[in-house]
């Protein structure tokens, strides 16, 4: 294997450190000692923190729209970034998924777009709706709790020469399940009868 030169480690530890501030934040030397050489490296936290405190996590919004004010800029920023998370879950997520696509004729992808865009909104509406339960609740959490809530007919073997007797039951609920069933409505579109 072959040694590195000083200038060549230097070289790799520049473009290392070339990304946005990091050459700012860590500070290094390349001592030589008899059994080789050593690195020696720093992070200043008085950087870090006027970093941290004037540069990282701002953003800056440009509109043209000279007569909104500053909560309606962001409110549609706000608005803009719920649409891109939309749009990534249509293309990657597990729900309302775009793809497969078995279809070939320009009539049936905008079919396929169409019943695609009528779930995420329909989706979107019970998402609204249980929000008035739990305001913080996600599309994907929500999902999650929905996926858990089950309900089951059993058979049970005839006795004599009548019909199968049949029994509903729905599966175990949280107290959060619970409570999406009931700001929901699910509980009509279940039974509870046994016959």
């Amino acid at each position: 294997m072959s040694r590195l030169t000083k200038v060549g480690i230097e070289a790799k530890i520049h473009r290392w450190l070339s990304a946005s501030f990091l050459s700012e934040l860590v500070h290094y030397q390349i001592l030589d000692e008899p059994g080789g050489r050593r690195l020696v490296f720093q992070v200043d936290h008085a950087a870090l923190q006027e970093l941290l405190s004037h540069r990282l996590g701002r953003t800056l919004l440009i509109t043209n729209r000279l007569d909104w004010t500053a909560e309606q800029v962001v409110a549609a920023y706000a608005g803009q970034q719920a649409l891109e998370q939309v749009f990534r879950g249509l293309k990657e997520g597990d729900w309302l998924n775009w793809q497969p696509l078995y279809h070939w004729t320009d009539s049936k992808i905008r079919v396929h777009a169409f019943y695609c865009l009528l779930g995420l909104s329909l989706l979107h509406y019970v998402h609204r709706q249980a929000q008035s339960f739990w305001p913080s609740i996600t599309v994907e959490r929500l999902q999650e709790e929905l996926e858990q809530i089950q309900q089951f007919v059993l058979l049970y073997p005839a006795q004599g020469a009548g019909p199968y007797r049949t029994a509903t039951v729905t599966s175990t609920q949280s107290l959060i399940q619970k409570g999406l069933t009931e700001t929901l409505g699910l509980q009509q579109f279940g039974t509870s009868r046994s016959g």
